[in-house]
């Protein structure tokens, strides 16, 4: 028979709250110092102190061999360490028949009787703390699953941010890619325009030279009639001007594009500037044979704007329209024009424009393609001029074609302005030679110096040259000169100090000063009039343009003393 206060002990100890209680009730209740209690861990396979009671024991390897030995044996004893004690204390332990439940009495063993009566109890409490440990692994598997599930979805989202990381990172790769493969692409097509430029500029540049070349022969001859040396004259003046017009579209398409030209804004009237175009692009047009037919509005429609840079953007347009269009062609010129804009339509029924191209038909030295014969001439540069100067003027240009052979169309739009009168266009014709003058050259190339004093000899000036700027300060000393045509880049003394040194003398302190260079930059015109010059202008040297100063210079040098204004002359 099991005693009742022994059963109420047990009931305590099924109650993990109440079992530290129960505990000590127990070790009262045999006559012991202290009572423990150990569940077995079927998961890891070893004994544990029950729950409920303190889970830490010192010397944790002696307490393990001497639990196993109980399980083991049904019962065991030792000197084991313990919290009441510093020093070791007998042990008792006692295990129930299912090897699950383990009392553990500290400091003397328990009479027979009442240890007979615990080890009956023991089962019931091995069930219960099995039970225990089951719910405790339950609970521990669910915090851990909710801890894996946790640490998974931050894991997930750190991998979610790392995917788009590296989507992002791959993107800019690839942008990169493909930016650099775009700029390969642009780099390899401008190396290559570039050498179809410097292969078309070679072209153009020995055309011109080889009926010069010839012509030199044929004057050195000696024999030539006078009709066979005016007909080499103008071969060579023709391909002169050939050259001179490569070479200013070479340089205007430098200024325009970077925005160094300078515009000189006035009121225009459209159909003026369309008929001064017609007339310069004629030669070519006649020269081809085309049929130009001209479609202007009655009513005067003006714009603002420069008026030179006006006709060379219409001019350019028919130039280009008579080049790639084969002979016999026609070629339409339509001007329209409503409250607030002017339309001016080129249009062709030449070699058209391929798709391809027609994106690029304005960029610099592009040109469709052309045979060997290179009949169109030019440099690829026209299209790009006419844009920047459209664009200058706060305008648009567009080109359409319906593809190669069905002709091209361009038409440039430019805001209209309202006027009641306009000032005519100037117009340059020869300048017929007015008194002779005393002229004198100073200028290295020694041929070029020559003929410049050959060709104004024969119209009755009267010319000195010096080929070294210390030669020309002496032939000052022996005769005071009217005019002064000066090279820049002289061997001894540059141009710029020559001036200088010439407006100090009082035999040419007013004297006109005109610079032959070959530098024509704006920075150039106005280092040029600084040093005192009256004038500057390029070579090769537009006779037209010196004979008119030439024609101003006679007309002051009776009475020059300081009454002529000194000014920047720019011929176009």
């Amino acid at each position: 028979m099991i005693p009742f206060e022994l059963v109420s002990i047990f009931i305590e100890l099924q109650n993990a709250g109440t079992r530290l209680v129960g505990t000590t009730n127990l070790a009262r209740y045999a006559g012991v110092a202290q009572v423990l209690l150990f569940g077995r861990d079927a998961e890891v396979g070893i004994f544990l102190p029950a729950p409920g009671l303190p889970q830490t024991l010192r010397a944790g390897g002696r307490w393990q061999a001497f639990l196993r030995r109980c399980a083991d044996m049904g019962s065991a004893e030792a000197a084991l360490p313990w919290a009441g004690s510093d020093t070791d204390a007998p042990a008792w332990g006692q295990c129930d028949s299912d090897g699950n439940v383990i009392v553990v009495f500290l400091g003397a063993e328990p009479a027979a009787p009442t240890r007979a009566a615990i080890v009956a109890l023991l089962p019931l409490l091995g069930a219960k703390l099995a039970g225990e440990r089951a719910e405790i692994a339950a609970v521990g598997l669910a915090a851990a699953a909710r801890e894996s599930h946790r640490r998974a979805n931050e894991l997930n989202t750190a991998l979610d941010v790392s995917r788009r990381e590296l989507q992002s990172a791959y993107q800019r790769i690839e942008d990169e890619l493909v930016f650099r493969r775009e700029a390969e692409t642009k780099l390899r097509d401008a190396d290559r325009r570039k050498d179809e430029f410097l292969a078309m500029l070679a072209h153009e540049l020995r055309n011109p030279l080889a009926p010069i070349g010839m012509a030199a022969r044929i004057l050195r001859l000696g024999h030539a009639t006078p009709d066979r040396v005016k007909q080499t004259c103008e071969i060579i003046d023709r391909q002169i001007g050939h050259m001179t017009k490569l070479l200013d579209d070479l340089l205007d398409v430098s200024r325009v594009t970077r925005g160094l030209v300078v515009l000189t804004e006035g009121l225009h009237d459209i159909v003026t500037i369309v008929r001064d175009a017609v007339e310069q692009a004629r030669p070519l047009i006649d020269a081809r044979r085309h049929h130009l037919a001209l479609s202007v509005p009655t009513p005067a429609a003006y714009v603002h704007g420069d008026g030179t840079r006006l006709v060379q953007i219409v001019t350019n347009l028919l130039n280009n329209a008579a080049r790639y269009t084969p002979q016999g062609g026609r070629i339409e010129l339509e001007l329209s024009a409503d409250a607030g804009t002017v339309q001016l339509v080129v249009r062709d029924n030449g070699i058209g424009i391929d798709a391809a191209l027609l994106p690029h038909v304005f960029d610099l030295f592009v040109q469709g393609e052309r045979s060997f014969d290179r009949a169109q001439g030019g440099l690829g540069i026209g299209l790009a001029l006419v844009k920047s100067l459209v664009e200058q003027h706060g305008g648009c240009i567009g080109a359409t074609s319906r593809g190669p052979g069905a002709g091209s169309e361009f038409t440039v739009w430019l805001p209209r302005a309202q006027a009641t009168s306009v000032p005519d266009m100037p117009r340059h014709g020869d300048t017929a030679p007015g008194r002779p003058l005393n002229i004198l050259i100073v200028d290295d190339n020694a041929d070029a110096a020559d003929m410049l004093s050959l060709y104004l000899g024969s119209i009755g000036h009267q010319v000195h040259v010096a080929y070294e700027g210390r030669r020309g300060l002496a032939l000052v000393e022996a005769a005071a000169p009217d005019v002064l045509l000066l090279d820049i880049g002289l061997p001894d003394i540059d141009g710029y100090q020559l001036a200088q040194r010439f407006r100090a003398l009082p035999q040419t302190a007013q004297a006109t000063l005109i610079a032959l260079t070959g530098y024509g930059q704006a920075a150039d015109r106005e280092r040029s009039i600084a040093a005192g010059f009256d004038h500057h202008l390029t070579k090769p040297v537009d006779i037209t343009a010196l004979l008119r100063l030439l024609a101003n210079g006679a007309d002051s040098a009776p009475g020059r003393a300081g009454d002529r204004p000194r000014g920047l002359l720019k011929l176009q």
